[in-house]
Parts: structure tokens; sequence; C-alpha cells
């Protein structure tokens, strides 16, 4: 039996896989057009072809349903008139397929017009499907022979879409001639969840080092080295939106991964972007794929975590797939649809490099194999860690049953020896990148930032293996910077510093303005080496209470331990005459109206409680707070009573059901207990 004279619920899913075909060709191009990733023509021809193949088979499948109904409602019709009812059907579908999501996009932007239009242009592609297929049918039915058939029709057209689709993403250039050949680049490392006591050069005077990390020491010996700057914010998208927008994660809303940075706010790529320079970025995490808003200004931005096909992930079916892998399967099964190693990211970034190393370039670099779980390498030294696939104590194993897990001190002790060879690792892969960078970039001036977005608590404080909290574990962190230019002479920097003053440090080594960024409270960090002993830059810093959001945050302060006292703004300002001692820390939970107050001199382990003793600086710290969150405070029977901020609970903003299932698969959050 010939093709043509199949009923129409056995040919139905034939057309359906053509209509696909085609439909996925288009897909090709909306992907060419909108992904930032660098790609070669292979790779952006395999990405194309993928979605025809996954848009065929959908095609085929939703072709099923409207075989079967056609067969049904126009039984007494010619069956050329089945067949096209069954392909405008599934024409239909398929377009809502993609334009339902689009839909929602514009219903959530208050588009509601818009939003209704893309809801009823499928029935317009229906009717169009309906007149063309209904002719070409109809010819065939009399008996009309056509020298290529619709399947060969359409899966040539999807071929040519796909081809084009390739050449156009593959042939993308980069940068812009506002910049001068002459002009610095940038780069930054950010090496996620990375313990600043971790690195052997910030061991204390005669201690022996938890780890050995000799690349991290040598820049620090060409750079300058910050002892001790603090992340507003220990959690991935909350922090590095500080590092690119120079502002407080509270006046950006962004207080947990899975919240989204408004393109109302400026980014320092965004400012690059505009001065010509070639801007990517290449991530190793979910946490900080573009769905945060930190791509904004990024040309290139290399969130593509799945290993194979490049891009793969945002082909529409692929999304919904990756969704039910996670839903219903193993998430620790399927880690490379949450994050990939260094050598992967840092492999991809070089590749983009060796074409644009002769320009202006911004480069940010982001590794996650610090972050939990913690897994072994192999490395010299290391040898009771176990090797790769064999480790002394399972963690991702440890992580899918937490709930239920008791920790044991053998079981820390296992686990802080596994972090600290990841520490180890990644310190040695960052040696090989910046290897090859300098012989990439040649003789141009290179402006070089490492640093973390937190660290981690280890056991300490209660908190196992994780970064709640605003203990100065998590939010003390590595920092070094390899200036262009540099006038002072101290090499290393022990005032407070900020991760939100990076962008004000990059334009400042740029010789580019900072109000560039717009609303910032970014300082210059070279400002510091230039005119050392300052008293360095108080800031509120901010912590989720736990890995269930419903919790909230934690609030505190941390500034120099001066005497201060309170003007009648709340400002605290320094005694006259008073002496400057070091540093201290002030946290809140404003829902248990619990106060803590340490002295981070005499105990850097925050262990000593001294709220009660000094209810002065209590006070002034709560001032602060207060001043800068909003929060109501008030008095009841002699005790202080906290309510949380109108501004913060504005800026709670809704979490998808997608990233809430990859956010609780990469152990940043977990659902309510019922």
């Amino acid at each position: 039996m010939a093709l043509r004279d199949l009923p129409v619920a056995l040919r139905a899913p034939v057309l359906g896989f053509g209509l696909g075909a085609v439909a996925g060709g288009f897909e090709a191009f909306k992907l060419a057009a909108t992904l930032k990733l660098s790609v070669g023509f292979p790779d952006a021809l395999a990405l194309g072809l993928v979605a025809v193949g996954l848009d065929a088979l959908l095609g085929a499948a939703l072709a099923v349903p409207m075989g079967l109904l056609a067969a049904l409602v126009a039984r007494k019709a010619m069956p050329s008139r089945r067949h096209a009812l069954a392909m405008a059907g599934t024409a239909a579908l398929l377009a809502w397929w993609f334009l339902v999501p689009a839909a929602a996009d514009l219903r959530d932007q208050g588009r509601l017009p818009a939003a209704v239009g893309f809801l009823l242009a499928p029935i317009g592609v229906a009717g169009v499907t309906w007149f063309n297929a209904h002719y070409w049918l109809r010819r065939e039915e009399v008996g009309e022979e056509h020298r290529v058939g619709w399947a060969g029709w359409s899966l040539l057209v999807a071929l040519g879409l796909a081809t084009g689709a390739a050449g156009t993403l593959s042939s993308r250039s980069f940068g812009g001639a506002q910049a001068l050949a002459e002009d610095p680049a940038v780069i930054l490392v950010t090496i996620d969840t990375l313990r600043r006591d971790h690195l052997s050069v910030y061991a204390a005077p005669g201690a022996e080092p938890v780890v050995q990390t000799p690349v991290f020491d040598a820049l620090a010996a060409q750079g300058i080295l910050y002892t001790d700057a603090i992340t507003p914010f220990p959690e991935t998208a909350p922090a590095h939106s500080s590092m690119f927008t120079g502002l407080h994660p509270y006046r950006t809303g962004m207080l947990s991964n899975g919240h989204q940075l408004s393109q109302g706010y400026t980014t320092l790529a965004e400012v690059l972007q505009g001065e010509g320079y070639a801007t990517a970025a290449f991530l190793s995490s979910f946490a900080v794929d573009s769905r945060t808003g930190l791509d904004q200004g990024f040309e290139v931005y290399d969130d593509e975590l799945f290993p194979w096909v490049r891009g793969f992930s945002e082909i529409l079916a692929a999304r919904l797939l990756t969704r039910v892998v996670l839903r219903f399967g193993d998430p620790l099964k399927f880690d490379f649809l949450l994050e990939r190693p260094a050598p992967v990211t840092m492999g991809l970034a070089l590749d983009w490099l060796e074409g644009n190393a002769d320009k202006p370039f911004f480069l940010w670099v982001h590794t996650f194999d610090v972050h939990s779980p913690y897994e072994p390498h192999g490395l010299p030294g290391f040898e009771d860690n176990g090797v790769p696939g064999a480790p002394s104590i399972d963690h991702r194993w440890i992580l899918a049953n937490e709930r239920d897990y008791t920790y044991t001190d053998e079981a820390r002790a296992k686990l802080r020896r596994l972090y600290a060879e990841e520490v180890a690792w990644t310190d040695a892969e960052l040696g090989r990148f910046l290897a090859r960078v300098d012989e990439l970039v040649g003789d141009r001036p290179v402006l070089l930032i490492v640093t973390s977005d937190h660290g981690e608590q280890l056991g300490e404080h209660g908190i196992e293996m994780n970064h709640h909290g605003v203990y100065d574990e998590s939010v003390r962190v590595p920092l070094v910077i390899r200036p262009v230019r540099v006038s002072g002479r101290a090499r290393v920097v022990s005032e407070q510093v900020r991760l939100m003053d990076l962008p004000a440090t990059v334009l400042g080594q740029l010789k580019l303005e900072r109000d560039a960024m717009g609303q910032t409270e970014s300082v210059d960090l070279l400002h510091y080496v230039d005119l050392p002993n300052q008293a360095g830059a108080a800031s509120l810093v901010m912590g989720r209470k736990s890995a269930s959001l419903s919790q909230g945050t934690l609030y505190g302060y941390r500034a120099n331990a001066r005497k201060v006292r309170v003007t009648e703004e709340g400002q605290p300002v320094a005694a006259p005459g008073a002496e400057e001692r070091g540093r201290v820390k002030y946290i809140l939970d404003p829902d248990q109206a619990r106060e803590e107050l340490y002295d981070l001199v005499d105990d850097p382990h925050e262990l000593q409680d001294q709220a009660g003793a000094r209810p002065d600086v209590v006070a002034q710290m709560r001032a602060r707070v207060v001043q800068e969150t909003g929060i109501q405070v008030s008095e009841a029977g002699g005790k202080v009573q906290f309510q949380r901020s109108a501004v913060e609970q504005e800026h709670q903003q809704a979490i998808s059901a997608e990233e809430q299932q990859m956010l609780e698969a990469l152990g940043y959050i977990q659902g309510e207990d019922e």
C-alpha cells in the first residue's frame, strides 16, 4: 500500500513528522538569533539538526490524536480533506507549543493584548496549513504525481533552515570600534564556595596551611592581596549580582538563587560593552544561568551545561525533557544538567579567547567544583580521600539523604579533607588556565581579579557543609587583584573591602568614570593601596537562615570596632579620640528577636556572643541595619521586637517550579516539610 493510500489515523504521524521538522528548522533560527554562545559551524549545525529531530518527533506525536480526531469528525469527507484537517490541527498544536511560553512571558510583563495575540496566532497557522495542505493533497488524490513528496520537501526545508541558522550563529563577531587597540583587557575569575582560610597565602604566620595553593599564592605576590574582603550575601546569584552592579543585593532584590536581576540596573559588562569591549562569560553552574539576569551586557554568556550538543538545553523540547528527568529521576545522577567541571568551562573560555585576544575584552570565568558535593581527584597527598568514582565518603549520597543523616566527627573530618582536595585541584586548574591566557594575550595589559562569591561552613556553628547564615567562614572571601596600573606601594590590604567594590575598581583601572554605572555604592579598591590605613568599608551582610526559603534571612553588620556614637540620622561615626581595635560583627534574627555581637579580633571564630555585655555597640549596629533596611523596631514588655521591612517582602520574588527543582538538586534550597 502506498503512503498516500493509508488511513488518516496512520498517515497523520508521517505528515506531522514533516511539520515538526520544519518547525524545528525555524526553532534553529530562533536559537541562532537568541543564543549567547560562541560556537563553530559544526557545533551550530549539530544543534540545528537536533532541534529538527526533536521537533519532528514531537510533530509525529501530536499528529496521532489529530489523525484520530480527523477520522472521527470528517469520516464522510474525501481523504484529502481528512488528511488536511489532521495537518491543520497538528500545525496548531505545534504553534501553541512554541507560543504559549512566549505568551506567558508577555503576560508576566503586563503586555496582555500581545499575550492574547500570541495565543490566537495558532488559529491562523491552522488556516494557512489547511488551505495549502488541502490543495497539495487534492492534487495527489486526482493522480498528479510529485517528484518529491511531502516528507522529502519538509526534510529539505528543515535541513536548509538548520544550515542557514548554523551559518548565522557561527559567524558572529564581538566587540566594537569604540575600544582602542591598546586598551587593557579585564579577566574576572570567581571560584564558587572558596573559603579564604583554605588558601595558603592566608595562613597565619607560623601556622601550617590547610591546603597548599601555589597558584593563588603566586598571584598574590604579583598583585594586591586583600585579607578582609567580604561578600554582602553568601549565596551565588546574589553575590555575583553585587560584583556586576556595585549594589548590595538588598537594593536590587536578588535575595536568593532563582531571583532575577532587573534590567533597570546597569552592570559592569554593559558599561564595557558600551566602550567597545568584547564581553564573554563562561559559567559552571545553573545557579548563575541567564535566567538570573546576570547576562546583561555579555555578548557571549555560555551557561550551556549539556556536554554533547552545545545549546541543547535551550531547545524547548529538551527543556521539558530535563524537567521530567529532574522531577522523576535522581538529580544526582544527572549532575551534567546542573554543573560542569572547571577544565571544560576554562577550555571553552580559551577557545573564545583565541579568536578575540587581539582586541580589548572583558572575560568572566566561573568555576563550581569546590561547591558541594565534594569529590576526590586523586591528587598526591590526598590519597586518603579515595579516587574519582570511589571516594572515602559519598557526599552525593549524604546530600540526597541529608534530612535523615546525622553528621559524625569522622564524617566531618572526611568531608573537610575532600573539600581541601577540591581547593587544591581548582588552584592547579587555575594555574593551567592563566598560563594559556598569558600565551594568548601577549603584551596586552590585563587586569586580573580572582575571588569567590562566598565561603563554606564545614560544621562550624552547627551548619554542615553549606553557606547559610552570616558567619565569617561564609562571609569572608579571598580576593587578589593584579592591576594594570598602581601608584602605591602596599601589596597587602588589611582594611575591610566588599565584593560590590569591584565595578568601580575595574572602571578606575580603565580610566573610566564611576558614574557610568549609574546608581552604585562601589568604590575603587586601589585607593587602599594609594592611601593605606583608611577605615575600611563597613557593610550590611545578609544570609539565608537555612535551605528552606520560608525561614527567611538573617541580617548583620560588619564594621570597624571603634567607639562610636550615632547621629540623629542613624549613622554611626567615630567618637573623638577613639582608637580602632579591629572589627565587630552584629547579627540579627528579626523573627526570633535575637541579636548577637562578636569581637572579630579577640574572637575570630565568633564563639563568644558579647551582645549582653556591650549593649551600646549592639544599639549602634542595630541602628545601622534599621537605617539601611527599614526593619521596624518596637519594645514590648522591656524586650525589643522586630518586623521585617516591606521592602524585603516586595523583593521576595517567586521561583519557578523548574528553577526550584534544579536549585534543590544543587542543594541550595529544599522543599518545605509537609
